[in-house]
């Protein structure tokens, strides 16, 4: 005799599918001898019934009797009865957990497939939130800055004055901090006269570069594209 544990189903009605599929009952036409004969058959064959644990399975026992007796009765012709079919309510209740079934398998397997990839935990870019407008800038910034400037026409009277063959790193740094020894901040585009040659607009952006590096100064751009201002630094003594 083999040994028979209701743990393998989940309930009196998965147990019920079973015998169905098993001996190919049609679930839309019941027949309840033989469903009822093999359902009690198989709770008396368990070696670990507890009244406690299972008694879900003992209800359905009574109920599946209690159906099988009321299709034995024969049929009243001398008053109304219910037409209704004893084993509907079953049926239902079987076709509903069999969709419940589908549907859990159905999951499962998606579970199963998703267990396959590895999901990154979202970054926390709390940090973010607050914008540093004090971005770091390269010669290639001032450059796009300075001909954007240019295409705006925006031509100011010029502050300084630069010798076209001899302007110096030097001369371009004495001219920025005495620029800013009037204002404390000034903008790129206000700084330049767009007069000036391609050899002094490379000084004039190598000494920038150079009193960047020692904060003489300091550029700040509040966006991308934006204007550029030049400002005092921590170590300006103009």
């Amino acid at each position: 005799m083999y040994e028979v544990k209701l743990a393998s189903f989940h309930g009196p009605l998965d147990l019920l599918l079973h015998l169905i599929k098993q001996y190919e009952i049609d679930i839309y036409d019941i027949s309840m001898k033989i469903l009822t004969e093999q359902y009690i058959n198989y709770i008396k064959d368990v070696t670990d019934l507890d009244i406690n644990v299972h008694g879900d399975y003992l209800v359905m026992a009574s109920e599946l009797l209690r159906i099988k007796s009321r299709m034995l009765l024969p049929e009243s012709t001398e008053t109304v009865e219910e037409t209704e079919d004893p084993r509907e309510g079953l049926m239902n209740q079987l076709i509903e957990y069999q969709n419940y079934r589908m549907l859990a398998e159905i999951l499962n397997e998606k579970k199963k497939e998703e267990e396959k990839y590895f999901i990154k935990r979202g970054n926390d870019l709390s940090r973010f939130e607050k914008v540093d407008t004090s971005l770091e800038l390269e010669l290639m910034d001032l450059i796009t800055a300075y001909y954007k400037a240019k295409q705006r026409q925006h031509v100011v009277k010029p502050t300084i004055s630069m010798a076209r063959d001899t302007y110096s790193i030097e001369d371009a740094t004495k001219n920025i901090i005495e620029n800013l020894q009037q204002k404390q901040s000034i903008t790129f585009a206000d700084f330049v006269t767009f007069s000036e040659t391609k050899t002094q607009i490379v000084t004039l952006f190598m000494a920038l570069l150079e009193l960047m590096k020692t904060e003489t100064v300091k550029i700040r751009q509040e966006r991308t594209f934006g204007d550029i201002y030049i400002e005092r630094g921590r170590r300006y003594n103009g």
